[in-house]
């Protein structure tokens, strides 16, 4: 039992992650898109061009693993604004994952400083 325990905690961990470094390319790339580049003295859009790419790859990595773990996404999305609700199912049985988009978002920032911090930037 305590095996099955471990491993439903992985697949919940491994779909967090994809959520969070989908979110996290997708709000680089639309950052980066309202960025006026007339406003600005230099164009920062070489940067975060490489940051998106990245946490595209890291979405797509996890995005693997929870496929390996036996899940598939069925959809995900913002509920009222503040729930992001995620359909799954994962080896068979159906789950609905309920996350705060506030600590989602958080959890985007802090992805996009560690990037930071290892990149030296």
């Amino acid at each position: 039992m305590g095996d099955k325990m471990v491993q439903s905690e992985e697949w919940r961990e491994v779909l967090t992650e994809s959520i969070v470094y989908g979110m996290l390319f997708k709000a680089v790339a639309k950052d980066a898109d309202s960025m006026d580049p007339l406003e600005l003295k230099l164009s920062y859009r070489p940067i975060m061009d490489a940051v998106s790419r990245w946490a595209e790859r890291k979405h797509h990595e996890f995005r693997r693993r929870f496929g390996r773990l036996g899940g598939k996404i069925h959809s995900q999305g913002l509920s009222d604004g503040f729930l992001y609700i995620v359909l799954v199912t994962v080896r068979g049985l159906q789950h609905q994952s309920i996350y705060n988009s506030e600590i989602l978002k958080a959890e985007c920032q802090d992805r996009l400083n560690r990037f930071i911090e290892e990149m030296k930037i």
